[in-house]
């Protein structure tokens, strides 16, 4: 089996991997939600200037205003849509990231799992090792009595 400081060596750059990952994760995830936010704005956005653009035209615009504001509720439209896929490639990274942050805390418990056994499996050693000498002495003693007797 691996030796104890092996195992402990392993186990602390296991926790410093999921460590990075975990921060990955966080800071994908908060991307993620500044996207969404940047989404939401761009869509209030929007929705005011299609508002303004139908209060004007009640009360009257000529055609170049008319125009002038259907031009840039489009681009708000593409701002939209590209901001939405923005908001759907953060949430794949953010999802990515998370899998391989659990990925990472998967092989450090792992490896704690594996040093916790090593550690019994070395105390199962050590207490056959006494067991053994105290048979060993509880023999000795019985032997070594003149009455053939232990004390």
């Amino acid at each position: 089996m691996t030796s104890p400081t092996t195992l402990s060596t392993l186990i602390e750059l296991a926790e410093a991997r999921k460590n990075r990952a975990a921060q990955e994760f966080a800071q994908a995830a908060a991307a993620h939600s500044r996207a969404r936010e940047r989404l939401v704005l761009i869509e209030n956005y929007r929705a005011d200037y299609e508002s303004r653009m139908r209060n004007q035209a009640g009360i009257g615009l000529d055609g170049t205003l008319v125009g002038n504001y259907a031009r840039f509720i489009q681009q708000l439209t593409d701002a939209v849509e590209q901001q939405a896929r923005e908001v759907a490639r953060c949430a794949e990274h953010m999802n990515a990231a998370r899998a391989a942050f659990f990925e990472e805390e998967r092989k450090c418990k792992s490896l704690e799992i594996l040093a916790q056994r090593e550690a019994q499996r070395q105390q199962a050693t050590e207490a056959k090792r006494i067991q053994k000498q105290i048979d060993e002495f509880a023999n000795r003693r019985s032997f070594g009595s003149p009455t053939g007797y232990a004390l």
